[in-house]
């Protein structure tokens, strides 16, 4: 089969599925380790890809090149609109044309024109790729005669009216090697390729150089080994957050011939490639795709019950967002944890903050095939930080269980007496009843109690300034008294505890003299643990 030119588009998607809670990999660092991994452990993904035949394909190969102008680049080597009927001297082949294809409503290409007298030549042409203001193309071309090497081109159209001047070729183009599928990224500032040039992983891998803003062009450099193999890379597409490399490869595990994958960028570098799955890859040669918007866009591929060759497919896109869901619980107690506050982090440090409810239960929306780190903090407890790797494909929901681990207890001196510090302990309002959340702090109070058996304390319970000072005395002296009775129900001596309410005397922020916020109300409704022997 002869080679292919190929180009790749963007692919943004997301689905669901559920992984346990013990394959979340806890040590710093390592889920990234793990997408840094050898080839040899590439993913496979399910994405739910529906695809038909597009419209425009013959006997002959046609294959997707990508958008210009609202319209789809198609090349092919039928002959259309006076263009083409040259054969390739060593195949016998027709020679590839560039043709532009009008894009339906339906999504459907019809009526493929010649795309450009100027591009189109009696040669085998390549895939294109534009720059984003549309009048700088970048395209490769095989000359008759050779032994099918393609080299790069590129020529301007300043006034955008289709007369590509001032053709070049690429300084690192070469009679000894093909440079074949560029792609200009969204920026315009960094060009992607496949070639054999020397001193690869083998066969075709892909390359990048820097467009610079005098037009100048670096000197390319490979991508590395944990994109590129011994075998062939094609058809490099980044997206255009520059989060995702989308290649063709022969050479990772493959259901196969050429499958699509996608690449994550971390820091830099592409890594653990991720074969697309088995609705977008077949036993045969898959590449070439690209959206049109989040859902649709088109696909090359050579399976079976095409027209002949490779033929265009318009794919659509069953899109499931993915959840994430999970509850934060005490180590100790497996008691939950409210408004514990969690930031879902990605490896580009992009933030997604969140809170427990009063279930202890937090959610978010998350991609497939991400590393999430998972950090929660909660006052009285040490900070706890996961590294979630979302590799699955099962469920519409990813389900986790977060730990949080209690802090001992500090002795502080405060005006000359010892305390026992630890979190406040919260009430229902107006009432005396202590609330779950608060009884894993007192359980401090309990295990501190236990491993110093001679130990005494005062439990003062203090109130804000709102309400009158008899009530507020009342109320401070029942909350003293419920918190006692918790540590008597908990193993400690009624003889180890003594209870005192002090109504609003005691406040910690003067708020006779101003009006205070809720917060600092907060604060004066406290309860402390004196230490008295």
């Amino acid at each position: 089969m002869m080679k292919r030119k190929l180009l790749l588009s963007v692919l943004f998607f997301a689905f669901a599925f559920t992984v346990k809670a013990q394959d979340i990999i806890e040590t710093s660092g390592e889920a990234i380790n793990e997408m840094e991994s050898a080839k040899s452990d590439v993913l496979t993904a399910n994405f739910d890809f529906i695809v038909t035949d597009a419209g425009v394909n013959s006997k002959e190969h046609e294959y997707g090149s990508g958008f210009f102008k609202q319209k789809y680049i198609v090349i092919s080597a039928k002959k259309v609109g006076g263009l083409g009927g040259t054969k390739d001297p060593l195949t016998g082949e027709p020679h590839f044309q560039i043709y532009c294809a009008t894009i339906k409503k339906t999504g459907d290409l019809d009526r493929p024109l010649g795309y450009s007298k100027i591009l189109n030549t009696n040669d085998n042409e390549g895939t294109i790729t534009f720059s984003p203001d549309q009048k700088t193309v970048y395209y490769t071309r095989s000359i008759l005669g050779d032994k099918r090497n393609y080299q790069l081109y590129r020529a301007k159209d300043a006034e955008g009216n289709g007369q590509w001047l001032n053709e070049e070729k690429i300084h690192f183009s070469s009679d000894d090697y093909s440079v074949e599928n560029p792609y200009l990224s969204e920026d315009g500032k960094t060009l992607y390729f496949s070639s054999d040039m020397p001193g690869g992983q083998g066969g075709y891998d892909l390359y990048s150089v820097n467009v610079n803003k005098d037009n100048t062009i670096d000197n390319p450099v490979n991508l590395g080994g944990k994109v590129n193999t011994p075998n062939d890379e094609r058809t490099p597409f980044i997206d255009e957050q520059g989060k995702y490399l989308y290649f063709a490869s022969n050479g990772h595990n493959t259901m196969g011939g050429l499958d699509v994958f996608r690449a994550r960028n971390v820091k830099g570098e592409f890594v653990r490639p991720l074969n697309l799955g088995t609705t977008i890859n077949s036993p045969e040669d898959d590449y070439a795709f690209m959206l049109a918007n989040e859902k649709r866009g088109y696909v090359t591929s050579a399976k079976a019950g095409g027209m002949g060759g490779s033929d265009v497919y318009k794919l659509r896109l069953k899109y499931n967002k993915q959840s994430l869901k999970g509850v934060v619980r005490d180590e100790l107690t497996n008691a939950i944890i409210v408004d514990a506050e969690i930031e879902i982090v990605d490896i580009d440090g992009n933030v997604i903050p969140v809170k427990t409810n009063k279930s202890g239960e937090f959610s978010a929306y998350v991609d497939p095939y991400e590393v999430y780190t998972i950090n929660t903090k909660k006052e009285g407890y040490n900070d706890n930080v996961i590294e979630l790797p979302t590799n699955s494909a099962t469920e519409r929901v990813f389900k986790v269980e977060v730990n949080l681990e209690q802090t001992a207890p500090e002795i502080v001196e405060v005006d000359g007496r010892s305390m026992i510090k630890i979190e406040n302990i919260y009430f229902a309002f107006d009432k005396s009843i202590i609330k779950l959340s608060s009884k894993v702090s007192l359980d401090k109070i309990v295990r501190v109690l236990e491993e110093n058996p001679i130990m005494k304390i005062e439990v003062n319970a203090h109130t804000d300034i709102r309400g009158s000072a008899p009530y507020n005395l009342a109320l401070s002296k029942r909350r003293a008294a419920s918190t006692m009775k918790y540590l008597i129900s908990k193993g400690i001596k009624s003889e180890r505890l003594i209870s005192e309410g002090f109504g609003e005397s005691q406040t910690i922020i003067d708020c006779l003299s101003k009006n205070c916020s809720d917060d600092e109300h907060e604060i004066n409704r406290r309860i402390e643990f004196v230490i008295v022997n």
